[in-house]
């Protein structure tokens, strides 16, 4: 099997490219612990003829990507709490459309609170 470009994961199994003979050059991870042959021996193969690139590890998250990521779940759970109260706002909702329709306005507001998104200070529901 032709592959290219192998590098070390941290794991210590290999990714590269193989030419697949329908799809052209695609990405595969060669492993000694491959559930199939073929990648136990394409894993062998490759360290037989060295040439592999070591593993780098990926750079830490800079703090701006620290709070995007943060920021995205807060929006995620915000969301997924507005959603599952949508049914409180339908004319004939057996509740306190006003203080729902507050606690929906608060989560709304989350991303205006002070420390968003490291500090958010989550409404209780009516």
């Amino acid at each position: 099997m032709y592959y290219r470009n192998p590098t070390f994961t941290e794991t210590g199994a290999v990714d590269c490219e193989i030419n697949h003979p329908q799809y052209g050059w695609i990405p595969f991870t060669a492993s000694p612990t491959d559930s199939e042959k073929h990648g136990r021996d394409l894993h062998e193969a490759i360290l037989a003829d060295g040439g592999i690139a070591a593993y780098v590890a990926p750079p830490p998250p800079t703090e701006a990507e620290l709070l995007a990521t943060l920021a995205t779940q807060a929006r995620a759970k915000r969301n997924a709490l507005l959603t599952a109260s949508d049914w409180t706002q339908v004319a004939d909702a057996p509740v306190d459309q006003t203080a729902w329709a507050t606690y929906r306005k608060t989560l709304r507001d989350i991303t205006d609170q002070e420390g968003f998104p490291e500090t958010i200070v989550w409404p209780v529901e009516p």
